[in-house]
């Protein structure tokens, strides 16, 4: 996702979240609703960033 902040363009990376349903049911505002369980992919750990201008690894 190509993303704009200060006139400055960089690319947002979006960690993929999977989502598993459970055998639970919940209740919310007096609906039941199935719940799930989420997981979400990790980032690389050697990420290079750019932060006002000074570079730095994540």
């Amino acid at each position: 996702m190509k993303l704009s902040f200060l006139g400055q363009s960089y690319e947002a990376s979006m960690p993929a979240v999977e989502a598993a349903e459970t055998s639970e049911t919940a209740t919310f505002l007096g609906k039941p609703y199935a719940r799930k369980q989420f997981t979400v992919a990790l980032r690389q750990p050697n990420e290079e960033l750019t932060y006002r201008g000074v570079r730095y690894h994540r």
